[in-house]
């Protein structure tokens, strides 16, 4: 028995070895970044090619689309995984944008262009257009850790670009996002880009512009964990595509250029945003509403380096405009200890910012009274 077991064990042995090198020839070549080349089928809707490049992807892979436009009536979902250095890659051939063009999208509050549900991807050199709703969305705690890079939004239903519910640690880099406008709520949520409404930690916005949107330019609304914006700019947004002279334009649209606070949840007034955001270097101009807003937020607000003109009561671009807000609209105390800070922060025109704020360096003044949070709910 004991000699049968030798030659079992020695023969099971010789063929593991012989069997190794095979083996971890499969596993290299499986393991191996592919590149997906997707082109346009030419028809009214590209969707079923792209979902069928999305299903072979693995961690690691590139999808490229090399044809310049595609035509799409249902949302680009993103639901599997990369890897921490093995992205998923989906992005446009060459440095000029891709146009993924969602105008045969019906409208409605799930009709999104790209859908990040999942962690570990990356966008490059995409302009999503024409969603029945955001132009991107990453939403929920399974969406982390995904950068999105030189990509534009523009004509969406929605906010152009959306972080919430949980999602986190996701980094948004050199994208414009612009004129977009909700029809359905008469321009009152077409944000830029928004990063609200339960947003998680470690969200980032990187020399990214946002200009001629409904709403507002950036909207934090909501938003207890920090969010990181750097080098950016906000321009003409509150007005339909960057006019505002345009008879669709209407008092819901507020406009502020970076919005940094506001009420999370029913009932309203019962809970303030109390992230602790950081916005560097950034400028805020011709904005409806304010340039940097309050917004009722009650967190730690630091603000440097930035730079705000004509927004609010000065912007010229419509005299006839009846608003109070000002460049720089901190008016409130958080009054829970929390403090807001402007390091060398400018303005040639009005800023309202209450009087315990910290200013340091600059042309940006607290002047206000120390006014106690209001009970109001934009």
């Amino acid at each position: 028995m004991k000699k049968i077991v030798c030659l079992v064990a020695s023969a099971a042995l010789s063929l593991s070895l012989f069997s190794l090198p095979q083996l971890a020839s499969s596993v290299n070549a499986a393991s191996a970044p592919v590149t997906i080349q997707v082109a346009s089928t030419g028809t009214s809707d590209d969707s079923d090619v792209l979902k069928s490049a999305i299903a072979k992807a693995n961690p690691g892979d590139t999808i490229l689309l090399t044809s310049s436009t595609y035509k799409l009536k249902s949302p680009i979902l993103l639901n599997k995984d990369g890897g921490t250095g093995n992205t998923i890659k989906l992005k446009g051939a060459g440095s000029n944008r891709v146009r993924l063009d969602f105008s045969g999208e019906a409208d409605g509050d799930s009709s999104y262009g790209i859908n990040i549900k999942n962690a570990y991807w990356e966008l490059q050199n995409l302009d999503v257009y024409s969603a029945g709703d955001n132009g991107i969305i990453m939403k929920g705690a399974a969406s982390n850790h995904n950068i999105i890079t030189n990509c534009e939004t523009e004509n969406n239903d929605d906010a152009g670009l959306q972080i919430t519910g949980g999602a986190h640690d996701n980094t948004v880099q050199g994208c414009d996002s612009f004129n977009n406008y909700d029809i359905k709520t008469k321009g009152s949520n077409a944000d830029g880009f928004a990063c609200k409404l339960g947003a998680g930690a470690g969200n980032k916005f990187i020399s990214c512009n946002s200009y001629g949107n409904a709403d507002d330019g950036w909207d934090l609304l909501g938003t207890d964990e920090a969010v990181t914006i750097t080098n950016c700019t906000a321009t003409k947004n509150g007005y339909y595509h960057g006019d505002p002279t345009n008879a669709l334009n209407n008092s819901g649209m507020n406009g502020d250029g970076i919005k940094l606070g506001g009420n999370q949840k029913p009932p309203k007034g019962t809970h303030r945003s109390l992230g602790s955001h950081v916005v560097t270097g950034c400028k805020s101009y011709d904005n409806k509403g304010a340039g940097f807003s309050q917004n009722n937020s009650a967190g730690n607000l630091y603000l440097k380096n930035c730079d705000a003109d004509r927004n609010g009561a000065n912007n010229i671009l419509n005299a006839n405009q009846k608003t109070t807000k000002s460049n720089f609209n901190f008016p409130y105390n958080p009054n829970n200890g929390n403090v807001f800070t402007f390091e060398n922060c400018t303005t040639t025109g009005k800023c309202t910012i209450y009087s315990e704020a910290k200013v340091i360096g600059g042309t940006v003044y607290a002047t206000a009274p120390n006014n106690p949070l209001p009970n109001i709910n934009d």
